[in-house]
């Protein structure tokens, strides 16, 4: 090939790893010694530290020309001026048989280093990496039930060990009896908690106490430089519970005093500015503002700031992320994403050709990575 012929294989490694993740997939056909250097797992950390946040990764419910509701993830490139249009990737079938799934329930339950945990908290949990398409289905728990009692998923997150430079997954599970399938559970026990080293491709069980019980709330779970997040209760309080990924211990984080802990109110968590940011806002209502709180850390606790309060007015239905220090993705009322700069309030529609208003969309800043799913390998570098 040309390009071999006249430039040295390392300036070739180079540029080739300053490209997109989706284009290296395509280009492992290009030639062998190609295919052997993308697919080296020594590239896929020099790739990855050469990218940044420059991609949106959306799930959307839409409605199909067939008429049927569908959930689609798409990638939404980064300054917005680069396209005005999103990239519908493949969605994963997370069974054999799609027709008895409801891939619906599947929910992100955190995401690092490219990959991403999908899971209903009934089922599996899976490993995605949706710009390769690779996928996997982790073992079953290795907490099982006493006799009479069924394992109950009450949480599950995903994260990046920086001491170890791992992967994992945590599981926090009950064993509790079923006295109606249709309602919720009577808990019989104290959690267990397992956790699932990516690189060592298994479970293991750790012996941590749990401070509450994790209330279902996807908008609100996420993971943020080392910890991951929850809304959680504990005797009729709410609070946020986190779990150290390298300590691995579970810790309880008060909200703000004057929060209104009402079902009246949606609470979700975002970051901002190297912070973590709660929102929180009526569930219905033309006169709805949408109230931004910083967390801030310091040798004392944690704090709480409110730093915005958007008024109504503007046809917004839920934030979704910040995209920068000024920018909000936002879902707007008519099933459209917008972007909302909080410091003019100005309101901008994202143009989607060919995507029909959505519902339930969840938005994440992503980074895309050539890491398999597969484990085996530590991501540190």
């Amino acid at each position: 090939m040309a390009t071999q012929d006249h430039l040295p294989e390392d300036l070739v490694v180079e540029i080739l790893s300053w490209l997109p993740a989706k284009s290296l997939v395509r280009f492992k056909s290009v030639c062998r010694s190609w295919y052997v250097t993308i697919t080296d797992h020594n590239f896929a950390h020099k790739h990855f530290s050469n990218s940044f946040p420059n991609h949106i990764l959306l799930k959307r419910l839409v409605t199909s020309e067939s008429n049927n509701k569908e959930y689609v993830y798409s990638f939404l490139p980064y300054p917005l001026h680069l396209s005005g249009s999103v990239l519908n990737i493949f969605y994963p079938y997370l069974c054999y048989y799609p027709d008895e799934c409801e891939i619906s329930n599947y929910d992100i339950r955190g995401h690092s280093h490219g990959l991403v945990c999908l899971s209903d908290l009934y089922t599996g949990i899976y490993l995605w990496n949706p710009s390769t398409a690779d996928i996997r289905e982790l073992p079953p728990t290795i907490i099982l039930a006493e006799p009479a009692l069924t394992s109950v998923t009450n949480a599950v997150g995903f994260g990046y060990n920086s001491k170890t430079g791992d992967l994992k997954v945590v599981r926090v599970m009950y064993h509790a009896d079923m006295t109606d399938m249709v309602r919720f559970i009577e808990v019989d026990h104290l959690p267990r908690v397992e956790i699932f080293d990516l690189s060592k491709n298994r479970w293991r069980e750790i012996q941590t106490p749990v401070c509450g019980f994790v209330i279902w709330n996807p908008s609100f779970e996420m993971y943020y430089e080392g910890m991951f997040y929850w809304w959680a209760e504990d005797d009729d309080t709410e609070f946020i519970l986190s779990f150290d990924m390298s300590e691995e211990v579970f810790g309880r984080i008060s909200v703000p005093e004057s929060f209104e802990l009402d079902d009246e109110k949606y609470r979700s968590a975002g970051t901002l500015n190297g912070s973590m940011v709660l929102f929180h806002y009526p569930k219905s209502g033309d006169e709805r503002r949408f109230d931004i709180w910083k967390m801030e850390k310091d040798f004392v606790g944690v704090s709480w700031t409110k730093v915005f309060t958007i008024a109504p007015g503007f046809g917004i239905e839920k934030p979704l992320a910040f995209v920068s220090s000024a920018e909000l993705l936002m879902e707007a009322s008519e099933g459209q994403v917008v972007l909302h700069n909080i410091n003019t309030q100005e309101v901008k529609d994202i143009p989607m050709e060919g995507n029909p208003p959505a519902t339930f969309i969840r938005a994440v800043v992503f980074i895309q990575s050539l890491f398999s799913v597969m484990g085996g390998n530590n991501i540190a570098y």
